[in-house]
């Protein structure tokens, strides 16, 4: 079925990156299809020509994550390097293992569309600050510079006549450390704060440690206040036949010792008063607020409510994923999920692929960037599965480099198992396993024992 897109939603179409961590050299993201050519679809219409999911799979340490990593590093300064004045350094993580490397610049670039037209947003830097930033548009089919900065202070900045508003005044307000975007969306600037608001809050990732797992938890917690939300956390919950009928979020009181105890821990933390009486409120009320999970008992019982912390760690996974998911496939962005397959059953994280792919699910055509070591994934569990154009490999090399390429690199046949010959290595990006040297190792330590 051919998705059909509304003009103002916003869509990602490419991310690339240069040295960042084990990423040293160009490497590109690409969700457009790959018989796309040219600078925009021929009527219009992105949804015909992007996919909507995309899967990473590789070995460990391959760096499938240190690619979202770049993504999300990207995100975060671009929305928070206008407060990055007082820094004494800009963020630089480059790779490691050669001298040259080391002293260059790093590089992030999005290219996206808003309201049907094509931008491309990116900038260089190393830890003395921004070295290079620029913003192009493509509103007839032809590039059009909107900002050039070739250097970290304001002077460096070029406007094009084409982008309107006080750019010259707000350029002013930029340091070293300061992205002009995103100090000239803190200057409402009304075109680039749209541009701004696109990166920054339709890009959210979902990391697999366990201090985001607890943030996206204390997000369902504040979504669910909303009943829509609230329903549709239910459904989920149903959907995945866990046993749970309903949900609710009920207060707590806590007692004056325990906040004694917590006050004086974010005292510790925290150097500023204010800081540390806004925080502990906000945290406190975050504290009342607990999720319980209502499960049916046996006909002669009573339901019973768990709390979060009696459920188990799929349910948990799913309520956190699953409702982030549904809130990106409402407004149109892009949810980046790092190891997909932890914690959930191969069937709910290939329903989570499904949903995105769905077009009666997915209208807006929202997009899923997920890591998986899965391969069961690359098959029809649920769903349509993924095809071809969906899958990405990644693997490192000798020198420790990523390398981050597509399925559609190989010739494949309708007919190929996809999933055997991949663990074949025919793809590459598998683990290569030395069992000589291990078997070595173990007889050298059993000679010394």
């Amino acid at each position: 079925m051919k998705l059909h897109l509304a003009r103002e939603v916003v869509m990602l179409l490419r991310f690339r990156v240069t040295n960042h961590k084990s990423i040293r050299d160009t490497t590109e993201l690409v969700f457009t299809k790959s018989s796309f050519e040219g600078v925009r679809p021929q009527d219009g219409d992105w949804g015909s020509v992007t996919n909507r999911v995309l899967g990473i799979f590789g070995p460990n340490a391959s760096g499938k994550t240190t690619l979202l990593d770049a993504i999300d590093f990207a995100v975060k300064a671009i929305n928070n390097s206008a407060k990055w004045s007082e820094r004494e350094s800009f963020p630089h993580a480059p790779f490691l293992l050669d001298k040259e490397s080391r002293r260059e610049t790093s590089a992030y670039e999005f290219d996206f569309t808003v309201k049907g037209t094509r931008h491309v947003y990116g900038f260089e830097s190393d830890s003395g600050g921004i070295a290079s930033e620029w913003l192009h548009s493509f509103p007839e089919g032809r590039r059009r510079a909107l900002f050039e900065r070739n250097g970290p202070e304001p002077e460096d900045m070029i406007f094009s006549r084409n982008l309107k508003g006080e750019n010259v005044r707000i350029s002013r307000l930029m340091g070293r450390y300061n992205l002009y975007l995103s100090t000239a969306s803190m200057a409402n600037h009304a075109y680039l704060r749209r541009i701004h608001h696109y990166l920054t809050k339709h890009l959210p990732y979902a990391a697999f440690a366990e201090y985001y797992k607890q943030s996206r938890i204390m997000s369902v917690k504040k979504w669910i206040e909303d009943k829509e939300a609230l329903q549709q956390a239910q459904s989920l919950l149903r959907f995945a036949d866990l046993g749970i009928y309903r949900l609710s979020l009920d207060e707590v009181e806590i007692d004056e010792k325990t906040q004694s105890t917590m006050r004086r821990a974010m005292k510790a933390l925290l150097d500023d008063e204010d800081d540390e009486e806004k925080f502990f409120a906000n945290f406190l009320e975050e504290q009342r607020k607990v999720i319980s999970f209502w499960h049916k008992g046996s006909p002669s019982e009573d339901s019973h409510n768990l709390g979060l912390s009696d459920e188990s760690s799929g349910t948990v996974a799913w309520l956190s994923l699953a409702l982030p998911a549904l809130r990106e496939i409402k407004y149109g962005g892009v949810l980046i999920v790092d190891e997909l397959d932890s914690s959930l059953h191969p069937r709910l994280a290939s329903a989570l692929i499904a949903m995105f792919k769905s077009p009666e699910i997915n209208p807006l055509g929202a997009q899923l960037v997920f890591t998986s070591h899965d391969t069961s994934l690359m098959g029809h569990l649920s769903g349509d599965g993924l095809d071809r154009e969906e899958m990405w490999f990644a693997e490192k090399s000798s020198e420790g480099v990523t390398d981050v390429y597509p399925l559609t690199d190989f010739p494949i046949k309708k007919d190929h198992n996809v999933e055997r010959r991949y663990l074949g290595g025919r793809y590459g990006a598998v683990p290569t396993l030395a069992w000589e040297e291990l078997i070595a190792s173990l007889q050298v330590v059993e000679a010394q024992a």
